[in-house]
């Protein structure tokens, strides 16, 4: 009657510790499920912010040499004016005599 008791509570004891069991891995699969697109999304969002700086980086660089090339031209056009002014004030001169 001692070993049938003992093999009773083996078997309640078994039972128990397989429902503990599947009540973990069914939390840690939820939790798993729950958390692992969170994770995927922060990685997305962490790509999509460096992808911003990166245009953000090459605008200001091409936006850099545009004012670089405007300026150059602003420079070469007012060494032109100058020039024309001279000529201008020569000839002026010229025709005041």
């Amino acid at each position: 009657m001692n070993n049938e008791n003992g093999t009773k509570i083996r078997k309640i004891l078994f039972n128990e510790i397989s429902l503990i069991t599947g009540m973990v891995a069914i939390t840690i699969g939820i939790v798993l499920f729950i958390v692992g697109p969170d994770a995927q999304l922060q990685q997305d969002v962490a790509l999509i912010k460096q992808s911003i700086e990166n245009i953000e980086t090459n605008h200001l660089t091409h936006i850099q040499d545009d004012l670089e090339k405007v300026s150059i031209k602003t420079q070469y056009n007012e060494k032109c004016i100058n020039e024309i002014n001279l000529k201008l004030e020569r000839i002026l001169t010229i025709l005041e005599r």
